[in-house]
């Protein structure tokens, strides 16, 4: 059974975000008919695609993101690089990568709006 990981009716904040607000480390999840969670994952996450994310921001006035590659999504960074190209120029990201990650991978990846990287040294 998925878990879901955020709050179906969030309440609005009584305090009111400045412009330009920025979310600082947020993840999308899927949905994972598109993007297909990782074989090994630790946990299933409820579909919590782009859509949710930008409703959500909408409701809390927040206009800048930086979303975080979950690892439940393995090295397939392709989910946070739809958010990111669909998000109008207000939405980063940080990839995970693998460690031997190729010169041409992280350029690649700059250029589709990530501005960090990150490694998953855990054990399974």
């Amino acid at each position: 059974m998925p878990e879901l990981t955020y709050a179906l009716s969030p309440s609005k904040p009584a305090l009111q975000l400045p412009a330009g607000a920025c979310d600082t480390h947020v993840h999308v999840f899927g949905p994972g008919t598109q993007f297909p969670y990782a074989a090994g994952r630790s946990f299933t996450p409820a579909d919590a695609g782009k859509h949710t994310l930008f409703a959500l921001h909408r409701h809390l006035g927040v206009s800048r993101c930086v979303i975080v590659q979950s690892a439940c999504h393995g090295l397939d960074n392709s989910a946070v690089q739809d958010a990111i190209a669909a998000g109008g120029g207000n939405y980063l990201g940080v990839a995970l990568v693998a460690a031997d990650v190729s010169d041409g991978e992280l350029a690649r990846l700059a250029d589709a709006g990530f501005r960090g990287v990150r490694f998953n040294f855990m054990r399974h």
